[in-house]
């Protein structure tokens, strides 16, 4: 399956929008298959070699599809640096040596596949529901990407702490693969720099400075509600 593709353009403000950082790693789909994890890219070549430290991910979730993406650091922002070294190695024994002196964060925010059950179908508040209610805790390189409702104050903390920039996803729409037709829209940071924050912002990237701490947001930019469901489909 391909994943969702974001189109460019300017912050949506109109409408039901919910808003990620765009962490600027290398997108990968995780296919955990009865037991079994496959890291798959957006064109379709498989990395699971070059990625052990998310094997743990078997252990949260035996069998599910889910959609993030790799994320190295640099002084505690994303290095697209050491990310293209990582990508760059054929060796799984290299690979291990490398995960463990500079392991990688797997920032997920979907999942379309839950032991069995198709959720693309769905709507986006109902994934990231069922997304919360996974223990992906146990796994310590795997982390849930957070998401806001105040777009506005997201991409002003990610302006001052020269991040990427914001993914804005429209409520209430499904999964599909390929183009999004405008229901997910990258917003880049750097065309947004001459915009001042709205407000002081603590940092947005600390949110990858330890997988399974709990993640901070900029001032003013509440998280997402998450909806309450009596099961977890």
């Amino acid at each position: 399956m391909r994943p969702m593709l974001p189109v460019p353009g300017d912050l949506p403000v109109e409408g039901a929008w919910s808003y990620e950082v765009d962490w600027a790693g290398v997108r990968l789909l995780a296919d955990v298959d009865q037991g079994v994890l496959t890291l798959w890219t957006a064109d379709g070549e498989d990395v699971t070699a070059r990625f052990p430290e998310f094997a743990g991910l078997v252990d949260a979730v035996a069998d599910g599809l889910l959609d993030g993406e790799a994320v190295m650091l640099d002084g505690g922002s994303p290095s697209a640096d050491a990310l293209g070294e990582r990508l760059a190695v054929s060796d799984a024994g290299k690979a291990r040596a490398l995960a463990r002196e500079r392991p990688a964060v797997f920032m997920v925010y979907d999942v379309m596949r839950l032991y069995g059950v198709p959720l693309d179908p769905r709507p986006l508040e109902e994934r990231r529901a069922t997304l919360a209610r996974l223990d992906l805790s146990r796994s310590t390189r795997i982390q849930v990407s957070p998401a806001y409702d105040d777009g506005p104050a997201l991409l002003a903390g990610v302006v001052a702490q020269r991040l990427s920039g914001v993914v804005a996803k429209r409520r209430g729409t499904p999964y599909r693969a390929g183009e999004s037709g405008g229901d997910w829209v990258r917003v880049d940071a750097r065309r947004s720099a001459g915009a001042p924050p709205a407000a002081p912002v603590p940092p947005v990237s600390s949110a990858v400075t330890a997988a399974g701490a709990p993640p901070r947001r900029p001032r003013h930019a509440r998280r997402e509600r998450t909806p309450q469901h009596d099961t977890l489909f």
